[in-house]
Formats: C-alpha cells, structure tokens, sequence
C-alpha cells in the first residue's frame, strides 16, 4: 500500500494518539538531546490564544538534585522518577486562557515524545507543589509575573500500559 505524504503524517498522527499513555514507571536514563528539543519544538508550534506566546515559558529540569528536592516535597513521587521534568509557565491573563494555552503545549509535547518512543506524563500535582514552596518555585528562575501552569515529565518508559479510553459522545 502507497501512501501520499499527507497520508503518512496522518497516519503517524493518529497512531501517536493512539499509543499515548500516562507513564508512572521511567527507566533511570535520560533522553538525548536532540529528541529533546523535537519534543519542545512541538511544544512551541502549539496553539496559543491571542497568538500571546510570549505569555508562555518553558523551563526543563534536568538536574539530579532538583529533581530529587522536588520528589521531597510530598510523600509520594509526583513524577515518578522521570529524569526530565518540563514546566510549562504562563502570565496569568485573568481569563483562563494560560490554562488552555499551557494544556495545549503540554498535548504537543506528550505527542511528540509517544512518537519519538518515550514515555511521558501529564503533571499537574507537582505544580501545585513547586508553587507552595517558594524555595523551589525561586530555583526555577521565572521571568518576572510567570506562574508555573503544568507539568510533563520524559523519559524512557518501563513497561507499557497502552489501553483504550471511552467518552461519552452526545449528537445532536
């Protein structure tokens, strides 16, 4: 079977969808680089409301020690173990939309690190934490009047959990 070049973007799209999950067991490895910066590439080419990109920042962790601090600040791993933590950070617009724009970015990067065959994991705990301790949140290094919105976290995954997920769809 042939396909045209638009079929096959297709079809890694939705196969990437498809395969996504919520990784909750990371290998103790750190990804490359340059799938690094694929991942935050589509994190950039993210729909962004009001086109307000520079409302939005991205801070990626990577340092043992950090990462290790913040696993510390609950009794839990919030996000377990991933070697790389990408906090997305937004200046509050009073109207939700650094929310929404913080999702999508988060969404581009979950699917671009499916695609690149590592696992990933939409953080939301972690954030809410970092906020409360003020000596993390300062290590973070925000510019000024950005708030940190969402998490992701990377890595190569141990194990996969793949399973198909139903919604109720209403039509009309």
């Amino acid at each position: 079977m042939s396909y045209n070049e638009n079929e096959v973007i297709i079809v890694e799209v939705f196969e990437a969808i498809e395969k996504r999950f919520s990784n909750r067991k990371f290998l103790d490895k750190q990804i490359n680089n340059e799938d690094l910066n694929k991942i935050l590439k589509a994190g950039m080419q993210a729909p962004v409301g009001r086109g307000r990109y520079d409302d939005m920042h991205i801070t990626v962790i990577q340092d043992k020690s950090l990462l290790n601090e913040i696993g510390t600040l609950i009794d839990r791993n919030v996000f377990y173990n991933a070697p790389t933590l990408v906090i997305i950070s937004s200046k509050d617009d009073g109207h939700g939309l650094d929310k929404e724009n913080s999702a999508c970015i988060a969404m581009n990067m979950l699917l671009a690190a499916t695609s690149l065959g590592l696992g990933n994991i939409y953080l939301n705990l972690v954030i809410g934490l970092i906020k409360e301790n003020k000596n993390v949140l300062n290590k973070l290094n925000l510019p000024k009047d950005f708030i940190p919105i969402v998490g992701v976290g990377l890595g190569y995954a141990e194990g996969s959990h793949i399973k198909e997920h139903k919604i109720t769809v209403n039509y009309i």
